[in-house]
Order: C-alpha cells, then sequence, then structure tokens
C-alpha cells in the first residue's frame, strides 16, 4: 500500500472534500485497511488565476516546495486537488521522484472510457479554461468540450470565488449557474465537468437534472486503485 500526499490548499474546502472521497472510495472493513494518506494544506500558494490572467506571482516555487514537503513526509504518490495549478504540471513533476497523478488527464480518460453521452460543457476558472488545459486533454481523447461564453464565465468564476469564502449552499450565483445549466440542455448538451474543484462542492445543491462529471471522485478513485495496487 502506498502512502499518498495530497498538495492541498486551493482552496481548503477543495482538499478536505478529495480526502474525504478517497475515503469514501476505499473498500474498507477496517480502520487499517484505509490508505494512509498526509495532508499538506497550504493556503499560502500564491493565486494560480492572477498569476495566468495578470501576470503576477508565479505559485511554481510555493507548489515545488509543497511537492518536496510531501515527498520528504514519506508520500510516494502525490495529487494535487486543485485544477488550474496543473498548468504548472510539468515543474513539479520534475521536481520530484514519485509520481504525481495529473487530474485533468485522469478525468479526460475517464470521460472517453464511457459511452458518448452528447455535448460536455467545461465549467471551470478562467485561468483553467485560458490555459485550454483541459480542452487539450480532451482533444487528445478526439472528445470537443463547449467553453461558456464570457459572460457566462463571468458567472462561473464569481460562483467559485464565493465558494472559496464558504459560501456552499448560500452561494448567491447558483440560480445563475443552473440557468446557465439549463440553456445548455436545451441546446442539446447534458453533462458538465466541475473543472474547478470548487465547483463539485456546489454541484449538490444545484436543482438541475444532468450528469455532473466530478475529477475530485474520479481522482479520488484513482488514488485508490494505485494505492492498493
Amino acid at each position: 500500500m502506498l502512502t499518498v500526499g495530497i498538495l492541498g490548499g486551493m482552496g481548503p474546502m477543495a482538499t478536505v472534500d478529495l480526502f474525504a472521497k478517497i475515503v469514501e472510495c476505499t473498500p474498507a472493513a477496517c480502520d487499517q485497511d484505509h490508505i494512509k494518506i498526509i495532508v499538506y494544506n497550504n493556503p499560502q500558494i500564491p493565486s494560480r488565476i492572477e498569476a495566468i490572467l495578470n501576470g503576477s506571482r508565479s505559485p511554481a516555487g510555493a507548489l515545488i516546495d509543497s511537492a518536496r514537503f510531501l515527498e520528504n513526509a514519506g508520500a510516494n504518490l502525490l495529487v494535487m486537488p486543485c485544477n488550474t495549478a496543473h498548468y504548472w504540471y510539468q515543474d513539479i513533476q520534475a521536481a520530484i521522484t514519485i509520481k504525481l497523478i495529473n487530474m485533468i488527464e485522469n478525468t479526460a480518460n475517464a470521460v472517453a472510457s464511457r459511452e458518448n453521452s452528447g455535448d460536455i460543457v467545461l465549467f471551470a476558472s478562467a485561468g483553467t479554461v485560458q490555459t485550454a488545459l483541459y480542452q487539450k486533454a480532451f482533444l487528445a481523447k478526439n472528445i470537443s468540450l463547449l467553453i461558456p461564453k464570457p459572460d457566462e464565465q463571468q458567472i462561473i468564476s464569481l460562483a467559485i470565488t464565493a465558494a472559496k469564502a464558504g459560501q456552499l449552499e448560500n452561494n448567491p450565483y447558483l440560480g445563475q449557474l443552473d440557468e446557465i445549466m439549463f440553456a445548455y440542455q436545451q441546446a442539446g448538451a447534458n453533462s458538465f465537468i466541475g473543472g474547478c474543484t470548487e465547483i463539485p462542492l456546489l454541484f449538490k445543491y444545484s436543482s438541475r437534472e444532468c450528469c455532473r462529471i466530478d475529477p475530485t471522485r474520479l481522482l479520488a478513485q484513482e488514488v485508490v486503485r494505485q494505492a492498493l495496487l
């Protein structure tokens, strides 16, 4: 059994969400059947979105330091519950000797293994959308994604910011998110990717009936698979 390191803090609730989903996905009959997990919740990592959109301080150094911290602490498999931070995935992986599971590629692999469910819409941070992290990963699987229009992206970004401030069930943008989802459903789409780790936290409070693709849960399932090999 491998010891898993969670490079977290981006944001803290998303880190808790991944930890909980790993526990939920583990086939355990007792405490001793569960996976050893080291959580490094480092919310002081500079904003990934600000670095991408506005050229502010890069988080690369802090991400690498956090990954090395976990490796030195005894982790031999890493995960990072922040989609936007995967823009620096290659830098982090090159700086450590243990594997960092790529959350975005894992999602693309999981979706590609399923039957075609029609058009898929990406709900992610503006930084993730601009860097085309999901678009490239899905294109490699011959799957195209629908990207929200600028006004829709603004609502998604505001919802993410509110979620980071602790507003989940009372998120002031839930209604508008549902309206965006309904409009895409009317146009033929019925699958939505929570491509920011705060979005799956909000999915449970959505009133729309649709297929919600949760990269955090998919990552948890892959963590369990690899850790228990």
